[in-house]
């Protein structure tokens, strides 16, 4: 069984994709059998992340592919360097939307932010991007980000503002294809989930949630994410164009991808 998902990327994905949301289900469907007063998106989402990160962690270590897909430490501290520019997505979070949550739901805030991602990253920059880099980098950039941005879609299900998902459906995806093209370049998936970390970190503590919105932001201040996530976008892709010019007989594949 573990030799079938080592060589089947795209299967191991949709198992853990599938089975982290079952057990997500299972676990709050428990909680709110005794509190039924306790809801997703003001109450429990740091409960749903944990419960992903600790299922995509399990599943890449229980495979052995977790130092292929990249969860080692760059090999030159440039690497961390190149995401300086990019914090100014966050800071920007932080002038416009301040801190809004309070002290005591910070704890939750950090635990849902980090849950997130580890899961996302190592789903989307881990184990998808394994599964789809050998069909080329293009396609490898664009098809997870779609998927990627389409998940967040999820979060109207569930509670979530309406507006603010489909605009975040439209950064996650220019997001997704920068993360994606700085993953490739760094050949370590720890920037990008450090970066997220605090991304997602800020904004959480913006609006008081823990991993799923319940309100939506104004119309400029979800214009101004989508257009700094182009940005970033853009900014990956020199990046990722320059690691290439530097080692142009490098391949992603060492050490993150090498079966399909």
């Amino acid at each position: 069984m573990k030799s079938f998902f080592y060589k089947h990327s795209l299967i191991l994905f949709l198992v853990v994709l599938v089975g982290r949301g079952i057990l997500g289900m299972l676990a709050i469907g428990g909680i709110q059998y005794f509190n039924p007063d306790l809801t997703i998106e003001k109450d429990l989402g740091w409960v749903v992340m944990l419960i992903y990160a600790t299922c995509t962690i399990l599943a890449v270590k229980w495979v052995k592919i977790d130092k292929e897909i990249g969860l080692t430490l760059p090999a030159s501290a440039k690497d961390w360097y190149a995401w300086l520019p990019v914090l100014v997505i966050p800071m920007s979070l932080t002038f416009v939307l301040g801190f809004n949550s309070t002290w005591g739901h910070l704890p939750f805030l950090l635990i849902a932010a980090v849950g997130v991602a580890i899961n996302e990253e190592i789903l989307f920059r881990g184990i998808l991007l394994r599964a789809i880099l050998p069909f080329g980098r293009a396609v490898a950039i664009i098809v997870p980000s779609l998927l990627f941005g389409a998940a967040h879609l999820g979060n109207i299900f569930v509670g979530g503002d309406i507006t603010y998902a489909l605009f975040q459906f439209a950064w996650v995806f220019f997001g997704g294809m920068a993360l994606t093209a700085m993953t490739i370049a760094n050949k370590s998936l720890l920037p990008a989930i450090a970066f997220h970390f605090i991304l997602d970190a800020i904004e959480y503590a913006a609006v008081g949630a823990y991993g799923v919105h319940s309100e939506g932001f104004s119309l400029p201040i979800l214009t101004m994410f989508l257009l700094l996530n182009v940005a970033f976008f853009f900014y990956s892709i020199i990046i990722l164009k320059r690691e290439g010019t530097n080692d142009e007989k490098a391949n992603f594949a060492d050490p993150i991808i090498i079966h399909r």
